[in-house]
């Protein structure tokens, strides 16, 4: 991905989010293409126009839970609440959408023939 795109995303997140820096959201969007290029196992050139929509929404829903603290477990004796980390929201983000990543990417199929 371009750096002209990352600005673009980062100012769209940005007017979603402003409580959230811009610093932030520039390393959450690191973390999302770094687990979308892990997708990419047939290592062909990824299309980012084609993910820009699904890498904002990642990106927006990951940082929203963050800020919200989203909770991933209670347990209540002797009161235990466990909450969510960035990592794990964008891990399970993108499982969501991992047959779609796979198929924009165009690596949808787990046998290749050269």
């Amino acid at each position: 991905m371009t750096d002209e795109q990352k600005k673009v995303i980062i100012e769209k997140v940005s007017k979603m989010l402003p409580n959230v820096s811009k610093e932030r959201i520039s390393s959450v969007l690191d973390l999302v293409l770094l687990e979308i290029g892990s997708y990419n196992t047939c290592k062909i050139e990824i299309d980012w126009d084609l993910l820009n929509s699904l890498v904002i929404e990642i990106l927006y829903q990951s940082l929203k839970s963050e800020t919200e603290q989203a909770v991933t477990s209670i347990k209540r004796g002797d009161t235990s609440i466990s909450y969510a980390t960035t990592q794990q929201s964008i891990t399970a983000l993108l499982g969501n959408y991992s047959d779609t990543i796979k198929r924009l990417i165009g690596c949808d199929s787990g046998v290749f023939f050269y």
